[in-house]
């Protein structure tokens, strides 16, 4: 009877240690569960994305224009001093542009004195007036075409 009460005793004990045993594995399977969970559940940082910018083209000085505006009413005219942004690789296109120097010079005579002063007064005005001439200019060459136009001087008087 002793080794019955043994055997019992010994399945018991067995049967204690596979659930102990189970009962950890378990809890430690819930404890991964849980963290892949909250892991993917939460908000990802935003990687920093480092963009490599281009690459700053060749700068072309048109000059400084004083140009009557179209305003009726009272005389108006702007100062504006204008440069041009283009690639800086492209010998042609330099070369195009400086030979087209008066051509520009005379399209931003043109464009400026088609505007009157209320309509180049803001921002918008100003971004209006490089987008057509930039447009133009860009319709003009055959080589390449300017990138950016830049009004690093303006006045309203």
């Amino acid at each position: 009877m002793a080794e019955q009460g043994d055997k019992a005793l010994k399945s018991q004990l067995n049967l204690i240690m596979a659930l102990s045993l189970l009962s950890v594995l378990l809890t430690l399977g819930l404890g991964v569960w849980m963290f892949m969970f909250k892991a993917s559940s939460m908000e990802p940082k935003e990687a920093k994305i480092i963009e490599q910018k281009a690459e700053p083209g060749k700068i072309f000085d048109l000059g400084t224009f004083v140009v009557n505006l179209a305003d009726e009413d009272v005389s108006r005219y702007v100062r504006a001093e204008i440069k041009l942004e283009y690639s800086k690789s492209n010998q042609e296109l330099d070369r195009e542009i400086r030979e087209r120097t008066p051509q520009f010079q005379d399209l931003v005579n043109t464009l400026l004195n088609d505007r009157k002063a209320n309509e180049l007064a803001n921002s918008e005005g100003k971004e209006r007036f490089r987008r057509d001439f930039q447009l133009k200019v860009n319709q003009l060459l055959k080589f390449g075409a300017v990138t950016n136009v830049f009004l690093t001087s303006f006045a309203i008087q």
